[in-house]
């Protein structure tokens, strides 16, 4: 009996053993290289922004490089924030978020919550996750509330948090309740994992943290670390200008008095700079920066040839399409629907543009009075050159043309009967630019 006991144990021994040795490779943590990079997510989360972060992990996967994004965003647009979510998801390299400055709030705490670490500084926000649609006729964004919208978004968010340990109860709370939580209160509830004042002490607090990415299990090598800024590229960062919401607003709104007034004032040209102007603007309403760039360069060309072609000089024409051109080939290689960004940045964003538009509006609405105004008055005096007398500048046969002076202008004209050069000519009617002629005192 005891020998049986003896060979059982030694056999459990062994097994134990042998699984003991496969485990390490199955459970062992790859250390990144020991390099940081650190990208910036300031201000409206756009297609332009999208972009960028998705350049900035794949920089992070080529170089084994953990990717820091430090987020201050009032949040943004839907599709954009998922596309940041998803690159996030699939990444190779390990991904950490880091709230700063004022907040990370509605898509901002989308991009928040799929990182494979979360952080936040002292006296930051993050959730208000409902999103708003924006309407072009009225310029204003109101709150979805639809569950076939609310639902999927939620999901979403709720997956990220269960994939990364999250409490996942929040997501709902953050979608359906706007519900806000500054960073210490994030880190109780289980939201964030860490709570740093700077990049540095956050670098310091997760190196040696062993994360799962999409290519495995990864230990963040992060003290001391070759930390490099990622900057975005000039093409995006005209785009992402023009995404902010407040540019955009300030962009359609003059370009609409500008049509408005080149109208009722009589001066067409100027009619493309505000369509212009409202191309550009539609960036900050969630149509595709590289959909948006095509348009420019088209309507840009379109402009150009007109003005070179048809109107004489080079004028608002011309300029508004030189215009449009260089801020297409700027944009054409950024990448945009529905908002989710904080309720108090779209107030701002509401009073700064009426306070722009009402100055505007009353100065168009002066041109539009002024010009009407004098489209109605009757005309006191209609100036006509038949019955005039002039003199002839050119020998003309009858039936033919040629031209004439008639009080100091000169004009084409046919001879209803032959007249002779230097001879004066009394003007019997008009037919378009040319006058009908005959000659005087038989000359």
């Amino acid at each position: 009996m005891r020998g049986t006991l003896s060979t059982a144990l030694a056999v459990a021994l062994a097994l134990a053993a042998y699984v003991t040795a496969l485990a390490p490779p199955a459970l062992a943590a790859e250390p990144t290289s020991g390099k940081v990079i650190v990208a910036r997510v300031e201000g409206v989360i756009s297609g332009a922004m999208a972009d960028y972060v998705l350049s900035a992990v794949e920089r992070a996967e080529a170089e084994d490089a953990v990717l820091v994004l430090v987020l201050d965003t009032p949040g943004g647009f839907v599709e954009a924030a998922l596309e940041i979510v998803k690159a996030v998801k699939e990444s190779a390299a390990p991904v950490v978020g880091f709230v700063t400055g004022r907040w990370a709030v509605s898509a901002g705490t989308m991009v928040l919550m799929c990182t494979h670490v979360a952080a936040m500084q002292p006296g930051t926000i993050i959730g208000a996750v409902q999103p708003v649609a924006f309407n072009p006729a009225t310029g204003g964004y109101t709150p979805i509330n639809e569950s076939k919208v609310l639902n999927p978004l939620y999901k979403e968010i709720e997956a990220c948090m269960k994939l990364r340990g999250r409490n996942a109860t929040l997501a709902k709370l953050f979608v359906y309740n706007n519900l806000v939580l500054e960073a210490e209160e994030a880190l109780k509830a289980g939201a964030v994992e860490y709570v740093a004042s700077t990049v540095e002490e956050l670098l310091r607090k997760i190196n040696g943290t062993v994360v799962e990415t999409a290519a495995g299990r990864r230990l963040l090598v992060t003290w001391p670390a070759e930390v490099e800024e990622y900057r975005m590229g000039l093409g995006l960062r005209v785009a992402q200008f023009l995404s902010d919401p407040v540019i955009s607003g300030l962009l359609s709104t003059i370009g609409i008095f500008i049509i408005l007034a080149a109208l009722f004032s009589g001066h067409p040209p100027l009619i493309a700079v505000g369509v212009a102007l409202i191309l550009v603007s539609l960036l900050g309403m969630g149509y595709s920066a590289s959909v948006l760039a095509i348009v420019m360069l088209v309507t840009g060309v379109v402009l150009l040839l007109v003005e070179l072609t048809l109107i004489p000089g080079f004028g608002a024409v011309g300029a508004a399409g030189v215009g449009l051109i260089v801020l297409g080939l700027l944009m054409l290689p950024a990448g945009g629907g529905q908002v989710t960004i904080s309720p108090s940045y779209m107030q701002a964003v509401t009073t700064i543009v009426l306070s722009a538009a009402a100055p505007l509006a009353g100065l168009t609405g002066l041109i539009v009075y002024k010009a009407v105004r004098t489209w109605r008055m009757r005309q006191v005096y209609t100036p006509t050159v038949v019955g005039k007398v002039g003199r002839a500048l050119d020998d003309i046969a009858e039936g033919e043309e040629g031209f004439v002076i008639v009080e100091g202008e000169y004009w084409r004209a046919r001879a209803l009967k032959p007249v002779k050069r230097d001879c004066r000519v009394r003007v019997k009617g008009k037919e378009g630019p040319v006058l009908l002629v005959e000659p005087l005192d038989g000359c």
